[in-house]
């Protein structure tokens, strides 16, 4: 593996031209193309599965009938236990969807939910399957993930897509997905956009419920629109504390992030302290943040912008997966859809307990690990803000 920094120049934004509605019809329907089935699916009790993945779920949308989620907006705060089933035939980076009813064997299905009645039960599921994480470690600190899903994505999709991600990168730590009302419609952006305002507080209020649990660290996963959605509601809560955010959040990991670079600025300027490791994967080759950055005047977004010195804060580290090829044929999803890129990131942890989570002790940051451990033959480019890394 051939680790390189560099720096792109800066571009002018272009007026819009009067063809650029014809474009964004034709991106929407393109990006329409690539939509997967919806719904959630029960297969109880599956059996000869390769694996039945334990999610944890906080959501903002409002309920429908089995379990599932609509795209619908809904004041409450829903919290729930999922197991979701991934196939023997599961290949890395994907979700095996039914089209009708799911087999088991073939396809991701889900076997059980357990719904909580108050936030005080899920915080003990939270903390009971961290200790036993923990003791399966010898002892490694209680730690726990959140992950927040973007764009067009419904509740079905953002419940397999944390399963894929749990199973895929071996996470030993219990895994939250907030699932906020995202349509699920690719024309639906400004919809999308807007739920992300009506959302920080259910995220906030998660971020709380799991900083106040028996849990030592947290692990922030985000893509896409989800990252915006995630760096407002860190904001809204560090103008709350005078600057501060909950001392257990260790790590900050953005995927692809749909998030202009000045607004990503000024979110922040409001964070007095960041967490220890803060990471964004970003690619020039992503095709939605292409469109995303086209309907913004060709402005780069944080998530397709490789030139570090446009983010001002010491400490954070950017990674180009440009020259891999994500799983999902917009690029968009890279870092979780690629093979070799999840074989990467899983391999750049084999001496850490955890993915993205340094073990007791150690002193490596997250870009010294991906440095060390670069082995395949592919670029990738790694820097950090306001520091040059060192081979």
């Amino acid at each position: 593996m051939k680790i390189i920094w560099s720096q792109i120049q800066p571009r002018m934004p272009r007026m819009i031209s009067a063809h650029r509605g014809v474009a964004i019809v034709f991106a929407t329907a393109l990006l329409a193309a690539c939509s997967t089935p919806t719904g959630v699916k029960f297969t109880p009790s599956p059996t000869d599965v390769q694996s039945i993945e334990p999610v944890l779920v906080a959501t903002s949308r409002s309920p429908m009938q089995n379990a599932d989620y609509s795209g619908d907006r809904d004041a409450k705060l829903h919290l729930a236990s999922y197991q979701v089933s991934i196939p023997k035939s599961h290949k890395v980076g994907q979700i095996e969807w039914p089209r009708n009813k799911p087999d088991p064997k073939r396809h991701f299905a889900v076997a059980s939910v357990d719904p909580f009645d108050d936030p005080k039960a899920y915080q003990a599921r939270l903390g009971t399957m961290a200790a036993e994480a923990s003791a399966k470690l010898e002892n490694a600190p209680r730690s726990a993930a959140l992950f927040v899903h973007g764009y067009n994505t419904d509740f079905s999709e953002s419940l397999y897509r944390a399963a894929q991600l749990r199973h895929d990168f071996d996470l030993a730590m219990p895994l939250t997905l907030f699932s906020w009302p995202s349509a699920g419609e690719a024309g639906l952006y400004i919809y999308d956009r807007d739920s992300v305002k009506t959302s920080r507080d259910q995220l906030a209020s998660v971020i709380k419920l799991m900083a106040s649990s028996q849990l030592d660290d947290i692990v922030l996963i985000a893509h896409s629109l989800g990252s915006e959605l995630l760096m407002e509601t860190l904001r809204q809560i560090a103008l709350a504390n005078h600057g501060a955010l909950p001392s257990k959040i260790h790590s900050i990991i953005l995927i692809s992030p749909d998030l202009d670079i000045d607004v990503f600025n000024a979110q922040l300027s409001a964070i007095k302290v960041l967490p220890r490791e803060f990471a964004i994967f970003a690619s020039q080759k992503d095709r939605a943040l292409q469109l995303s950055s086209f309907l913004a005047g060709d402005r780069n977004r944080v998530g397709n912008n490789i030139d570090e010195t446009k983010i001002r804060r010491e400490g954070i580290t950017v990674i180009d997966v440009s020259e891999f090829t994500g799983g999902d044929g917009m690029n968009h999803m890279t870092a979780v859809t690629s093979p070799s890129l999840v074989a990467l990131l899983k391999g750049m942890t084999a001496s850490n307990q955890q993915v993205f989570l340094n073990a007791p002790g150690q002193t490596q940051t997250f870009s010294d690990v991906v440095v060390d451990t670069a082995t395949l033959p592919l670029t990738l480019v790694v820097k950090t803000t306001s520091a040059i890394l060192n081979q």
